[in-house]
């Protein structure tokens, strides 16, 4: 369903329990994890929400969730980009090469330590090439292809492809190889830094600061927590508790 503009796909999907999908091409209140806000030029971009209805995944293994949405969006990111590296940034950030493309928040309502349902916002960067606030590494599918795309198109196949995903929730080692064959930086050493998980909203790190650390990215735990090697151990970071520097 298509609506001319909204605060928030993600909020206007909860008002409206009849409607499964939503999106829009304007939203005044955008956000992202951990309340960063998501900036999109009126007109250019996908915006929208999926309510995701009984999915059966224990509160426990709610990660799956993520992986099985941020590999759809990002088969479809590769679908536009076949020239381009299209990975997916831990947990669920889309990145060309070192940019941001895509951010996916997930709400989920649990009833009896199950997901009973699920709202998916998806904010991917389809026709913007300029973009005003500090946000650090935006890249959109225009300024890669060189060519705009037809909005409601992206949308339809946004749709079938988490629909395919879905479905593959209860084969949680199909997405976990997939997730990690298409994991940024995935067994490759670069520069992580650890943060307070009190400090919101988090800012990508684009200088080295004193206190950051090489390591490898080994593994993600089933509940979606980040493994890393570096040279003397195994560390081991919820969401938030670590930071990329790009």
């Amino acid at each position: 369903m298509y609506i001319g503009q909204t605060n928030s796909t993600n909020d206007w999907l909860k008002l409206h329990p009849d409607v499964d999908a939503v999106w829009t091409t304007w939203q005044t209140a955008g956000r992202g994890q951990a309340g960063n806000s998501w900036e999109s030029e009126q007109g250019k971009n996908m915006l929208m929400s999926i309510r995701l209805k009984q999915p059966q995944v224990p509160v426990a293994f709610q990660f799956r969730l993520t992986m099985a949405v941020s590999l759809a969006v990002r088969d479809v990111v590769a679908k536009h980009l076949p020239e381009n590296v299209v990975t997916i940034k831990w947990p669920n950030d889309i990145y060309v090469c070192d940019k941001k493309i895509c951010g996916i928040l997930i709400e989920t309502t649990i009833v009896k330590d199950q997901i009973a349902e699920a709202v998916v916002g998806i904010g991917l960067n389809v026709n913007q090439t300029v973009w005003l606030s500090d946000a650090p590494n935006p890249v959109s599918i225009q300024l890669l292809s060189g060519t705009a795309c037809d909005l409601a198109s992206i949308y339809e196949e946004l749709i079938e492809a988490i629909g395919k995903q879905i479905a593959l929730l209860h084969q949680p080692e199909v997405l976990k190889n997939s997730y990690l064959a298409h994991l940024y930086r995935y067994k490759t050493k670069a520069l992580y830094a650890e943060r307070e998980v009190n400090i919101l909203p988090s800012k990508i790190l684009q200088s080295v600061p004193k206190e950051a650390f090489e390591a490898v990215i080994i593994d993600v735990s089933e509940q979606g927590e980040l493994i890393l090697q570096t040279n003397d151990e195994i560390r081991t970071y919820h969401f938030k508790q670590v930071q990329f520097v790009i």
